[in-house]
């Protein structure tokens, strides 16, 4: 045979520890892996960053080259420099100063509209002459022109040229009769590149070009540079991938890539992603802590209910078990005036009570309520099932199915509900869904003639225990004295509240016919509803649930705003017997 092993039984306080630390464990790894989260957030935010830095440079940068090489190809066939160079010998003094004047001041405005410039000159042949406006008028030979004549005959013929630090652009005409060129500063470009990669110390940023024989930068490392210089083929082969990560050694490098079309050249960038992201590290060390202090609250948590609970409840539970011997001869004295000290105290009285119902009426009001209902039960009028058959049968002739099935299944939940036999105690939802029921029944029957407003009942009444078939009958009272032979139709209010342990019903109709008679003597039947020999609706009602809760309890009545009749059900949970729970 095998032996079956049992499970011990949980103490309250362990149950509580035990979902405590499964709420928190869940808020602990969402923090976690917010955290997580927000790392990769954050760096994805750094990346982007500087890829939008370095993009937003190279656009610029773009930008400002294209300008300037507008600015020197307009020189190329400027039609003073042209002038100048084909009349040169020709022309009279005074012509060639203009000539030579104007073509300083466009060189000047050229150098003038940027400061990546240096210096902007122009070569003619034929004039034999270089002006620039770094240098003024010179005449050949001159250190400025053997700089640009070597440069434009030694090299393969491009735009952009570089000679022992220093960057020209060089454009030609007429035969290299003409040569236009432009010294870009290398100090400007190294100082904005020092500010594209900020104060970070393991980052720099260059301008190189496709084969890497020359770059232009303010802070690099030649180690990192020449790693990028043998990935290149890589990079270049897909060029959407401007941004990427580049293993080093230990060390992981943000590099990012960007082609500067108006150069020719191509700007490069490298970050430490330890250095953008090791302030991230902050966030792992207090994830650490906190979990740390997690532990702690768990622990001083469960110490903590223990003594505040579990002790003062085992106590409890220690007098009810003598009391389920049929002890009455028990009383728990509080040792202060805290939660528990109440329930010693309300045990002690409810011992006295148990004693004085014993000996006096408490079998006697126990059957009388449990009477009370069984008659309320069996007043259900034949009259109100044969007219839901009825109203079932028009409707099949007039094929209105959907009503019918909606009528058919209301009819069977209120049967259902009034005839079954249990508890005298149902949950308050339940009466509530079955007045609900009773009011579908009573519109369908009234053809929707009567407008009942009846919002959700709050979540914290819906467990409460209340005697069975208290709504109903209040409802029931409305139709069939306030719209019974009511053409026109009308309206019914019904609100539920729940405050300070005490369940407000408020049942109110538009009706007319509640004269102030009528209702001063309704009136007097409820407050002394436990002499009045009638038994029926209302004052049934009132009387089963001043049998249960004590006389501020009960059913009151007057005069509604809407003009009709205003029922109240009050049910102090506080005050009689009952469970709110």
């Amino acid at each position: 045979m095998i032996k079956t092993t049992r499970i011990p039984k949980l103490y309250v306080y362990q149950k509580v520890i035990i979902v405590f630390a499964a709420l928190i464990i869940p808020v602990y790894f969402v923090n976690l892996l917010m955290n997580m989260k927000g790392q990769s957030f954050i760096k994805q935010e750094f990346s982007d960053s500087i890829q939008s830095k370095a993009q937003f440079y190279s656009n610029q940068l773009d930008d400002q080259i294209s300008f300037i090489r507008n600015q020197q190809l307009q020189v190329v066939n400027d039609s003073d420099l042209q002038k100048l160079n084909f009349l040169s010998g020709t022309l009279d003094v005074f012509e060639e100063i203009q000539l030579v004047n104007r073509v300083k001041e466009r060189l000047s405005t050229i150098q003038n509209s940027s400061d990546y410039l240096l210096n902007t000159g122009v070569y003619m042949k034929s004039f034999g002459r270089t002006i620039s406006t770094q240098s003024g008028i010179n005449k050949l030979p001159n250190q400025e022109y053997e700089i640009i004549g070597k440069l434009y005959s030694n090299s393969n013929k491009s735009s952009i040229y570089y000679q022992g630090g220093r960057l020209f652009f060089i454009e030609a005409a007429n035969n290299s009769s003409v040569i236009v060129y432009l010294e870009l500063s290398v100090k400007k470009l190294e100082k904005t590149l020092d500010q594209l990669v900020g104060n970070y110390g393991y980052s720099g940023a260059f301008i190189t070009n496709e084969d890497f024989s020359y770059y232009i930068s303010s802070k690099h490392d030649d180690s990192i540079v020449r790693k990028i210089q043998d990935n290149v083929s890589v990079e270049q082969s897909n060029k959407n991938d401007d941004s990427h990560i580049l293993k080093f050694g230990d060390q992981s490098y943000r590099i990012t890539y960007n082609h500067i079309s108006t150069l020719g050249l191509s700007l490069y960038s490298y970050m430490n992603q330890n250095e953008l992201t090791g302030s991230l590290k902050t966030f792992n060390i207090w994830l650490l802590v906190m979990s740390l202090v997690s532990v702690v609250i768990i622990i001083v948590f469960s110490f903590s209910v223990k003594l505040m609970i579990h002790n003062p409840l085992k106590e409890l539970i220690a007098a009810f078990r003598t009391l389920e011997t049929d002890n009455l001869d028990i009383l728990i004295r509080p040792k202060n005036d805290i939660e528990f000290g109440y329930l010693y105290r309300s045990f002690d009285k409810m011992i006295d009570k148990l004693r004085q119902s014993i000996r006096q009426n408490y079998e006697q009001k126990m059957a009388l309520q449990h009477s009370e209902l069984k008659q309320l039960q069996s007043q259900i009028k034949p009259h109100f099932l044969y007219n839901g058959f009825f109203n079932i049968y028009m409707m099949c002739k007039a094929k209105d199915y959907e009503t019918v099935a909606t009528l058919a299944q209301k009819l069977g939940s209120y049967y259902q509900f009034v005839t079954r036999s249990g508890a005298d105690e149902v949950p308050f939802d339940m009466e509530y869904r079955h007045a609900m029921d009773y009011v579908e029944i009573q519109r369908i029957r009234f053809s929707n003639r009567i407008h009942v407003v009846a919002g959700e009942i709050p979540d914290a009444c819906k467990h409460l225990m209340v005697p069975r078939l208290i709504l109903q009958p209040i409802i029931e009272n409305t139709f069939e004295h306030a719209f019974e032979n009511e053409r026109k139709g009308g309206n019914i209010h019904i609100t539920v509240t729940y405050e300070k342990k005490s369940l407000y019903i408020c049942v109110e109709d538009d009706g007319n016919k509640l004269t102030d008679e009528r209702l001063q003597a309704l009136q007097k039947k409820l407050a002394n509803c436990s002499i009045v020999l009638e038994k029926t609706g209302i004052i049934n009602v009132c009387r089963r649930i001043q049998l249960e809760y004590g006389k501020p309890s009960g059913v009151f009545v007057s005069r509604s705003e809407h003009g009709g009749l205003k029922a109240e059900v009050i049910i102090h949970f506080n005050y009689g017997g009952g469970s709110d729970v």
